[in-house]
């Protein structure tokens, strides 16, 4: 077995690969998006609770997941250290519920369960980041991210037309998520992916118009800041070279502004009822008042959850306590009450260490970092989201480009030619 460390991209050793899809890069591509497309839109978990699918979403994971490594490994697989190594965070998690088990998590009604969840959650997660540096993996994630912006925005948009109900909370759309706050969240990792691999800036941009409206009626206050950073930002460095393309953009900007009112404005209202949540929610991302993009119940959340770690500061209290028990809506406070200072040091210290690499190479996966650290104060279930652990791995892969690839195969004898020009 032969261990050989190359870019990313062939240069001069070799041509490029051949553009045309093989049969294995086919099957790896339908596998990855099954399971990631499952994971992304929450359509399994969905259909399951409403008894609508027969199939379990932990065997659909298991099958598709495991074949999505098996095609990897098929299909001549290079492996990114640095994109594997993020995992070691749901990796500790597992560990802790598992075999610890320091707190008992019986919000699905066994603390087995749980362990099973994160089990899950880890088994999509690597292989979200198992594939990337696969032969055609970059184009594989491409599409993977558009067909989950797509149908986070249309299904949220489909939920706004009355088709069907799926939110728990009225006067926001949520998809099949249910939680309002998840889809911005998925769809805003998902632009990261997308900025950072795909070249083309039109594809991109038609998607954060599409995304603009399946995130207006979520009401997520976070997520719409995420984005509008997000977006802001590349069409601010795609401006010298789209310049009368920005122009375009600019004049019809306020129309689709509009537009995007009109839509959130009429989701404030059940009925002729208005709902003064949502419409002090709308007005308050719109006028962008920061003061009323607080909010005073997850100040509250956030207070009980720093007084909870200054219990346990040292190892906090086992792993689910802080998404059960307090609910800070905050990351960094949910793992140090899972794990303690060694936790939030981990989890800290990967982020801090690819941000300044990424800052000592010209902001290469930047985008990707930039809804990873921006969604840590506002929610408290990014590790449990495998399109967190996709997005952060692909930045670390465009940081980091570094492979290395294993061939089962024997040494290539040196050739004459090789000897003579080595004596030479």
């Amino acid at each position: 077995m032969n261990v050989i460390q190359h870019p990313p991209h062939p240069t001069a050793a070799g041509p490029e690969p051949s553009d045309r899809w093989t049969m294995l890069q086919i099957a790896l591509l339908l596998s990855a998006m099954g399971v990631l497309l499952a994971s992304f839109t929450n359509i399994l978990y969905w259909a399951n609770e409403q008894g609508i699918s027969p199939v379990k979403p932990r065997d659909f994971n298991l099958t598709f997941g495991g074949l999505t490594i098996l095609f990897t490994l098929l299909n001549r697989p290079s492996f990114s250290l640095p994109a594997l190594g993020v995992l070691i965070i749901p990796l500790t998690r597992l560990m802790d519920a598992a075999l610890l088990q320091r707190f008992t998590n019986v919000v699905f009604g066994d603390h087995m369960v749980y362990v099973l969840m994160l089990a899950g959650y880890l088994l999509t997660s690597f292989s979200a980041v198992f594939f990337l540096p696969a032969v055609k993996g970059d184009r594989i994630a491409i599409w993977v991210a558009t067909f989950a912006v797509i149908l986070c925005s249309l299904v949220n948009v489909y939920e706004w037309l009355g088709f069907d109900s799926y939110t728990r909370i009225p006067g926001r759309m949520s998809g099949w998520h249910v939680d309002p706050n998840h889809s911005p969240i998925i769809m805003c990792m998902m632009f990261g992916i997308l900025f950072t691999l795909n070249k083309n800036y039109w594809w991109n941009m038609a998607l954060v118009a599409l995304a603009a409206i399946g995130i207006a009626l979520t009401m997520s206050r976070s997520g719409m800041a995420v984005f509008l950073c997000m977006t802001s930002i590349y069409m601010l460095l795609h401006f010298r070279e789209r310049y009368f393309g920005m122009i375009a953009i600019a004049v019809l900007s306020p129309v689709v502004a509009v537009g995007v009112g009109v839509l959130g404005a009429t989701s404030t209202k059940q009925g002729i009822v208005k709902n003064e949540d949502t419409s002090s929610r709308m007005q308050a991302i719109y006028e962008l008042d920061f003061e009323k993009l607080k909010s005073p119940e997850r100040a509250k959340d956030l207070a009980d959850g720093w007084e909870a770690v200054g219990q346990k500061p040292v190892f906090g209290w086992g792993t689910g306590a802080g998404g059960e028990k307090w609910q800070p809506h905050n990351q960094f406070v949910t793992q140090w009450l899972d794990l303690g200072l060694p936790g939030v040091l981990l989890f800290a210290g990967i982020l801090l260490a690819l941000t300044a690499a990424c800052a000592l190479r010209g902001f290469s996966g930047g985008f990707c970092l930039i809804p990873v650290w921006l969604f840590i104060p506002c929610s408290q279930i990014l590790l449990e989201t495998p399109a967190y652990w996709m997005c952060l791995a692909v930045g670390a892969m465009a940081i980091f480009p570094g492979r290395l690839t294993f061939r089962l195969s024997k040494r290539e004898p040196v050739s004459s030619i090789s000897t003579q020009s080595a004596h030479a």
